[in-house]
């Protein structure tokens, strides 16, 4: 017997089984995110309680709702408002978040957001990271690794893959780790361009 079940269905038990078929290596502690300790890192971002408390509550969801699959999920978030502009939650693309036509038309002009995405192999910002943050002129981006860190950063200025490549490939010769050799050339890079990162500890 044959069932029309219908595009959306089938994707979302596709997630599902994603999830909890569990890739172990992107697995969320939620032990851990729900813990005081992880709580107090969206303080050191923000001095605002009402803004810090929405990036943590925001934070906590996406990376439970992700917790096992390689997707990831987006705000958007008016700092001066503290309020959600937009969100991405159903993405099917695995570690990127596609910008659609409404998430375009609900960030524009707006110099006040604060993007915040998940990254369930607990890496660094990317160069692609980077060079949104420039391209939308977001106040800040923020960086939710699977495994609990938490990375900060901004950037006035774009830069190539191409140059990033050789600073990583540079880096990767030394050190032998993907993860190393990205934060590694990313602080060399913040030495010559005008970009930032931090992690909050």
């Amino acid at each position: 017997m044959y069932f029309n079940v219908g595009k959306d269905f089938i994707m979302s038990e596709y997630l599902e089984f994603q999830r909890y078929g569990r890739n172990k290596s992107t697995l969320v502690n939620s032990k851990y995110i729900s813990s005081g300790e992880y709580r107090k890192k969206f303080d050191k971002i923000t001095n605002n309680a009402d803004l810090s408390r929405l990036l943590y509550s925001k934070a906590k969801e996406m990376l439970i709702h992700r917790s096992g699959t390689l997707y990831e999920d987006m705000y958007w978030i008016d700092s001066e408002k503290v309020d959600i502009i937009t969100r991405e939650i159903n993405s099917f693309e695995e570690e990127q978040i596609l910008y659609s036509e409404s998430i375009n038309r609900a960030i524009v002009g707006n110099n006040n957001v604060i993007a915040m995405h998940t990254h369930p192999c607990s890496m660094p910002p990317s160069i692609a990271d980077f060079n949104s943050v420039e391209e939308h002129n977001y106040q800040l981006g923020i960086v939710l690794g699977h495994d609990g860190k938490v990375f900060c950063y901004r950037s006035s200025e774009k830069i190539t893959k191409l140059m990033y490549d050789l600073y990583f490939a540079d880096s990767y010769k030394k050190l032998h780790d993907e993860y190393l050799a990205q934060y590694e050339a990313l602080k060399k890079l913040s030495e010559t361009y005008d970009i930032e990162f931090w992690e909050v500890i």
